[in-house]
Formats: C-alpha cells, structure tokens, sequence
C-alpha cells in the first residue's frame, strides 16, 4: 500500500475523537494538564514499570537482542525506548512538584485520566485500522 493511500485515508471516528480531546486539553487547560495529558503516556514504554510492579509490559527488549528484526529496527527502536524512559520520568516529575505547587493536583490527574481513555481508543483504532490495511 503506498504511503499517499495511507496519509489521504480519512481518520476513524475513535482517531479523530481522541486526538480532538488532545487538542482540545492543548488548548484549553492548563499548561501542565497539557503535560499531564500527553508525556505520561510514554510511561506505557517505561522498561521501570515492571519493577515497580506492573505485571505486563508493553515493549519487550528482548527484541533489542534477538533476531527477529534488522539492526536498522534495533537501532530505530532503541532510540525512542531510551527517550520515553527519560521523557516519561522527568515529565512525572515536574508534573508531581508543579501541580502541588499550583493546587492542581486534582485537575492534573483528571486530565491524565481522561487522557488515557483517549489513548486507549486511539490504540484501539489504530489496531482496527491496521487490519482493514491489511484486508485491502
């Protein structure tokens, strides 16, 4: 399928839905409910969450080492496990001392919350999508 074909694709309704209630966190709330909102999301790749007791993780880096994908994957992957682990640590941080700070806290954590509802669906569509590329 050509890269063109997949970019002029309209967005399903669940793309569209969650990326307007990131826009709209963006341009409405707070400019540390938009941090909220967006970096933890990376914590999904946060190598850490395992040893801080989550059951499953969401990238294996296993495949870091295995054979199962080129070294130009490897490396492309790396990359952003490296910088989510980082992003997702320092966001947390600054979100945590700024929302106390600013008496927050309960508005931040409302907006994460909903934030990862979108993301859920988002995920959701995404997957959907992939499987009528997939049939087509």
């Amino acid at each position: 399928m050509s890269r063109r074909k997949i970019l002029e694709t309209p967005p399903l309704p669940d793309t569209k839905w969650a990326i307007g209630i990131w826009d709209a966190i963006a341009w409405k709330e707070h400019w540390l409910e938009t941090m909220a909102a967006m970096h933890p999301l990376e914590l999904i790749a946060n190598r850490n969450l395992k040893q801080d007791g989550a059951s499953l993780g969401y990238f294996d880096p296993a495949i870091l080492t295995g054979n199962e994908v080129t070294a130009a994957t490897k490396n492309f992957l790396r990359e952003g496990y490296e910088a989510d682990v980082e992003h997702s640590e320092n966001a947390m941080n600054l979100i945590e001392k700024y929302a106390a700070q600013l008496g927050i806290a309960e508005n931040v954590q409302a907006t994460f919350l909903k934030s990862v509802d979108a993301f859920d669906r988002y995920l959701t569509a995404r997957l959907e999508r992939a499987r009528q590329f997939e049939s087509s």
